[in-house]
């Protein structure tokens, strides 16, 4: 009979195939290597990896690989009580007239894991129904988002290309954009100002990241980390993507640690962040020094992920708030675990969640 079991080594080829044909990924003659080092990074040996919360597959009766659901362990701190939750990527499903069973009971299976708390937060609208109809909540804050453009004219043109419709409006006003921006930078909307208090500013380690936490750690609910988790994390999110690069950066004010923040400039010349931290009130600062440095980078806009502790920062610097991106999806059987993300009191980012355990 059809059953779910815990992912071994021996299932990644099926496994990759799988996810070939979903996702429609390049079928180069390296793949097969590629998937191999992926799913053998991220899912059987992080340094998080317990075997009680394994990655998932649900095999057919003649042994075919019809569903995938990545797991991987995060400690985390409820107002310094210590934690257990599983981050859930690469839920795959094959298009057959199953799918939704496959999926309804892979998805159950991880529900019904040991951990304390369950977390999704890339997922579509219909891993939402799937999550919401076993018992889940989707995390309304963690599912906004804001964007700052920094060269307006670039933005609209970028955004005007992705619709059909007004993509021979956007071939047409392409020209004069970099004019339009010219002109855009010298008003409060356009290009964002330097900072420059003396403090200056260095590449992000895990080593900085987990000295400063104590001072930069927001939320009564936070991940804790350790550091060969941190440098693991970063060490994927830089070879995350072919295209693009990764900006991680700590910013000082005068002699500490302000803050950092994290971001891939993407092929489209929009920084994703993944991560900002600060001191308390030193977030704008952190911001600041975020904008101008995405500004010489040659980004068009900033984008990331809502807390809600910092929507004044945020919109006192012209960024606007929008429900555009994948949902974050949360579970656990304490009520309390929840309730955070349902306040904005949740320290949960991006670099926290799937986005780094991407292929």
């Amino acid at each position: 009979m059809s059953a779910i079991r815990p992912f071994t080594a021996s299932d990644i080829p099926s496994t990759a195939a799988l996810h070939r044909d979903v996702f429609k990924t390049s079928a180069q003659g390296t793949a097969a290597d590629a998937y191999h080092a992926y799913f053998t990074r991220v899912f059987l040996e992080s340094p998080s990896a317990d075997p009680a919360l394994p990655s998932l597959v649900y095999e057919e009766e003649d042994g075919s690989i019809a569903g995938f659901l990545g797991v991987v362990p995060r400690r985390m701190t409820m107002n310094g009580r210590p934690i257990v939750a599983a981050v859930s990527s690469q839920f795959i499903v094959a298009p057959t007239t199953r799918a939704g069973l496959v999926a309804l009971r892979l998805a159950s299976a991880f529900f019904n894991g040991p951990q304390d708390l369950s977390i999704s937060d890339e997922a579509n609208d219909t891993s939402r129904r799937i999550w919401e109809g076993l018992g889940g909540t989707t995390a309304l804050w963690h599912s906004l988002y804001w964007t700052r453009a920094l060269r307006p004219a670039r933005f609209a043109v970028s955004m005007f290309q992705q619709r059909s419709g007004l993509a021979r409006l956007a071939r047409a006003a392409a020209p004069f954009a970099p004019l339009a921006d010219a002109i855009a930078a010298r008003t409060p909307y356009g290009a964002p100002a330097a900072t420059d208090d003396g403090g200056g500013s260095e590449t992000l380690t895990g080593g900085t990241m987990l000295a400063s936490l104590p001072r930069c750690a927001r939320g009564g609910l936070r991940v804790d980390y350790d550091e060969r988790t941190l440098a693991w994390l970063l060490a994927l999110a830089r070879q995350r993507k072919r295209t693009g690069a990764l900006r991680a950066t700590v910013v000082r004010h005068r002699d500490r640690v302000a803050g950092w923040y994290l971001y891939h400039l993407e092929a489209d010349r929009t920084a994703t962040v993944l991560q900002i931290a600060a001191e308390p009130g030193r977030t704008g600062h952190v911001l600041d020094h975020l904008f101008s440095q995405a500004f010489t980078d040659g980004a068009i806009a900033v984008s990331g992920r809502v807390d809600a502790r910092d929507v004044q920062a945020l919109t006192d610097r012209y960024c606007v708030l929008h429900r555009r991106g994948p949902w974050v999806l949360v579970n656990a059987r304490q009520p309390e675990l929840l309730r955070p993300f349902e306040t904005g009191d949740a320290s949960f980012t991006p670099f926290d969640g799937e986005w780094c355990l991407g292929f």
